[in-house]
């Protein structure tokens, strides 16, 4: 005689769910393009926030690409101090994946006026071609503007 389990009926439960879209109101004739760092550094001084706190508080923010090198889409990932700001990773990739980007540049300020990378900037980039990758998403640049100059990381050969 084979004996069977009662198990409980679940009452009331409940799940969050997880609601994952991308809705952009510019036609794709209207994204700009973005073929070199000179464009990345124009439409970061655009921005809003990044314009009014260049010299403040450091921000890092991903911009996402299609194929053609068309802006999908500008990502605010973090904001610091004067000195630095946390970069985590899963928010860049969340990004690209809502997007369905192909690449990706990251982007930040330095407060202090300075372009040159530090040894932490050389990490977390290399950390995120890294992620980019497990994706199938190309980080194309990692790009750090002041006030008036930017660092191009694939400019420098640093890729």
């Amino acid at each position: 005689m084979k004996q069977t389990t009662n198990y409980p009926q679940p009452q009331g439960v409940t799940a969050p769910e997880i609601e994952i879209y991308y809705k952009t109101t510019l036609r794709a004739a209207e994204r700009p393009k973005i073929k070199s760092a000179s464009d990345v550094f124009r439409i970061m001084s655009e921005i809003g926030e990044m314009s009014r706190n260049m010299e403040y508080k450091e921000l890092f923010y991903s911009l996402y690409l299609n194929t053609a090198s068309e802006l999908l889409a500008v990502h605010k990932i973090s904001e610091g101090t004067t000195k630095q700001t946390l970069v985590d990773i899963k928010f860049i990739m969340q990004g690209a994946i809502m997007t369905n980007a192909a690449a990706v540049i990251v982007c930040h300020n330095h407060p202090s006026g300075s372009t040159s990378p530090s040894s932490e900037d050389k990490k977390i980039t290399e950390r995120i071609r890294n992620a980019a990758a497990l994706f199938g998403v190309e980080l194309t640049d990692s790009v750090i503007i002041t006030t008036g100059n930017y660092f191009s990381f694939a400019a420098e050969g640093i890729f």
